[in-house]
């Protein structure tokens, strides 16, 4: 097989290796950001949970406050009545008492749905404490797994990084640049078999004089459909042999 070609395998191999490492790599952030967004919005939701359950906490006390004065007024207003002597003021004290029972039996039935509301309020926000505490338990115990896989992934991708670049050193450097530019806008693969008379890679259909120059080896050759390099990858055919 031609050297430039052999050279690019293994180009290919080492890049590929350095690429999957920086794809590692730049994952960790991208996770790390990803998971301090999920226990900030916990955080908020148990936040606003707590403040609708102390809002609604504030408005009993209120309410409760109301109804106290409301039946001290009424408990007042009897006691004028024993003194008035005036009928039609008798009266009016009479209907000042009922609006005052009306208005505490509204009090008395929201009272009811706030406390109801309130027993709700507390269980969520209980269930939102308890869903928090173990979600970031758990995002904790990832966050320090991710440092730790950073600093492996560091020293691994400039151990890989060093490699290419000793296999780049013997690579033509018009060759390496057109190699670059396959590898990166070819999802990292920039050489194909032509095996079977097919590209490896777009399986388009090779012509006889492309096969023939693969076969040799002894030659660049670009595929006519996805631009990739070719060449013939004899021990697949040695496999073929052999399952016979």
């Amino acid at each position: 097989m031609d050297p430039r070609l052999n050279s690019l395998l293994e180009l290919q191999k080492e890049m590929s290796i350095q690429r999957e490492l920086e794809l590692q790599y730049q994952e960790i952030p991208r996770r790390r950001e990803e998971i301090l967004f999920c226990i900030n919005n916990l955080r908020e939701e148990a936040k606003a949970a707590e403040e609708r359950f102390k809002h609604h906490e504030v408005e009993q006390k209120t309410r409760e406050l109301e109804l106290q004065q409301n039946q001290a007024l009424r408990v007042k207003k009897e006691a004028q009545l024993l003194s008035i002597k005036n009928n039609k003021e008798y009266q009016a004290t009479l209907a000042e008492i009922e609006g005052i029972d009306r208005k505490n039996a509204r009090g008395e039935e929201k009272m009811i749905e706030l406390m109801d509301q309130i027993e709700k309020e507390r269980q969520a926000l209980k269930q939102k404490r308890m869903e928090l505490e173990e979600k970031e338990t758990k995002f904790h115990s990832e966050l320090n797994e991710l440092d730790q896989k950073e600093k492996g992934l560091g020293g691994k991708v400039e151990s890989a990084r060093s490699k290419a670049e000793s296999v780049i050193e013997n690579v033509d450097p018009n060759l390496y640049r057109r190699f670059k530019i396959i590898f990166d806008s070819k999802g990292g693969k920039a050489l194909a078999t032509a095996n079977g008379g097919y590209c490896g890679a777009c399986n388009i259909r090779l012509t006889p004089r492309l096969i023939q120059l693969t076969t040799r080896g002894q030659d660049i050759v670009i595929c006519e459909g996805c631009s990739r390099f070719l060449y013939w990858d004899h021990s697949l055919d040695e496999d073929r042999i052999n399952d016979l």
